[in-house]
């Protein structure tokens, strides 16, 4: 099975790839977005669609897309890698702008 791992850590025992709870994520970004108002707004749920717009665009499949979000219906997973709630840059711009800094 694939797994869509959008954001990790590596916990306080070692384990590798422990997944973040939705709160302390969203506790997170919300912190950094005060702190740099400059930024869009994202959410955790803006960043899966993201991740599965980016999915779609590197050729993994509907099936495969789906299957790491834990979708029981595709037509779901379709309303992910079709929609405007994504973050407006390319991993290519925002790696560019990291890098020009």
């Amino acid at each position: 099975m694939f797994q869509f791992l959008l954001i990790t850590y590596i916990d306080t025992k070692g384990n590798v790839n422990s997944c973040l709870h939705t709160d302390y994520l969203n506790y997170r970004m919300k912190s950094v977005r005060k702190r740099h108002p400059e930024l869009a707004p994202a959410s955790p749920h803006k960043l899966r669609h993201t991740g599965a717009t980016l999915a779609k665009q590197v050729g993994l499949s509907l099936e495969a897309i789906s299957e790491a979000l834990t979708h029981s219906d595709k037509e779901v997973t379709k309303t992910y890698v079709n929609t405007k709630d994504t973050v407006n840059q390319t991993v290519g711009d925002i790696a560019f702008r990291s890098l020009k800094n």
